[in-house]
């Protein structure tokens, strides 16, 4: 938990604590969710932009007034670090917002490339945290009444972004902000709109359910983007110049086919599966796919995995093992093809 959050917490009402402990997911209810498993990474200067250009999938170029979603490869094309990107060309910076752990693990990867750049990267953000608000309802707290797919907005002590299409909102603020939205909506001031406060659990479900995750501390190097269905999200550039391991994503693509697309599922399962964790098809002695990213949700287990395409004729899933918990089959908002497009 990043240390802004541990101070906003122990300055907050202890009701705050029992509902971040037990979230319930709800489409009447919006959602403040404290996202204190996401981490900021700024990179700021006049070079930047170009900067990123040539490390990451994403297209910086497209990124004024827009929220960004894209990958740092390694040299074979997985995934080391994923994250959100947004930009503030007033004060020169573009933040990357990461599951924690990947910021100082990133900026260790691009410090020996910004030598040859107008660039500082920086992990230390003690004045903002991360925010997550969940359904149209939400976003009445932030003042903007609406956002179009992608947009992203700089107010006056932070960023507020939606993420596709979805319900999902992110919000980069200054700790003062984040105490008055928490506050407001603990006390129910904020609108006649109703809200919750929850935990990142109720973030993590509802981007499973928009077929989004990321690579985390335990899954860095696994997946290749499209693996993680990026091209199908606006994660993958195929437009852009150069960057690291974009010779064997290209390659992907043109070559017109992918062996394993991330899928999603559900299963009643006591504690929550790490990344990596195998899934069997049935009449199968080796794994069919690995978990990406799981969370709790009304009782069961929600998660999203790659999986071979040739094994998605399957009727049954299970986890871990061969007669492990059976997984369900869930559908994901966008259609899974077998070559972006």
């Amino acid at each position: 938990m990043q240390n802004q959050w541990q101070t906003l917490f122990n300055n907050l009402s202890p009701t705050l604590t029992t509902q971040l402990q037990t979230p319930t997911y709800s489409p009447e209810t919006g959602f403040l969710s404290c996202l204190t498993e996401f981490e900021i990474l700024n990179i700021t200067g006049p070079d930047r932009l170009t900067f990123l250009q040539g490390q990451m999938t994403c297209d910086f170029t497209t990124i004024e007034g827009k929220l960004l979603i894209g990958a740092n490869c390694n040299l074979k094309g997985r995934a080391s670090a994923t994250f959100y990107a947004i930009d503030n060309a007033a004060n020169e910076t573009t933040k990357l917002i990461l599951p924690t752990g990947q910021a100082t693990y990133l900026k260790e990867l691009m410090d020996k490339y910004a030598l040859f750049s107008k660039v500082e990267l920086s992990a230390e953000n003690a004045e903002q945290v991360v925010i997550g608000l969940i359904g149209e309802q939400s976003l009445s707290i932030t003042g903007i009444t609406s956002l179009e797919s992608n947009q992203s907005v700089n107010i006056s002590q932070g960023n507020v972004s939606r993420i596709n299409n979805t319900n999902l909102f992110l919000c980069v603020v200054n700790t003062e902000l984040a105490r008055q939205w928490v506050d407001a909506t603990l006390e129910g001031s904020n609108t006649s709109k109703k809200m919750a406060v929850t935990h990142q659990n109720t973030w993590d479900q509802q981007q499973i359910a928009s077929g989004i995750s990321h690579v985390t501390t335990t899954s860095r190097d696994l997946f290749i983007p499209q693996e993680l269905n990026y091209d199908l999200i606006d994660g993958i550039s195929f437009t852009k110049g150069c960057y690291k391991g974009q010779e064997i994503i290209a390659r992907l693509h043109y070559r017109g086919s992918y062996k394993q697309r991330a899928c999603r599922f559900q299963g009643k399962i006591d504690v929550e599966p790490k990344p990596g964790t195998p899934i069997y098809s049935e009449n199968t002695d080796q794994p069919s796919g690995q978990v990406i990213q799981s969370a709790t949700t009304n009782g069961d287990v929600e998660l999203l995995a790659v999986v071979k395409v040739k094994a998605l004729e399957s009727e049954a899933f299970h986890l871990e093992q061969k007669d492990g918990p059976i997984l369900h089959g869930l559908t994901l908002p966008y259609a899974i093809t077998n070559k972006g497009e």
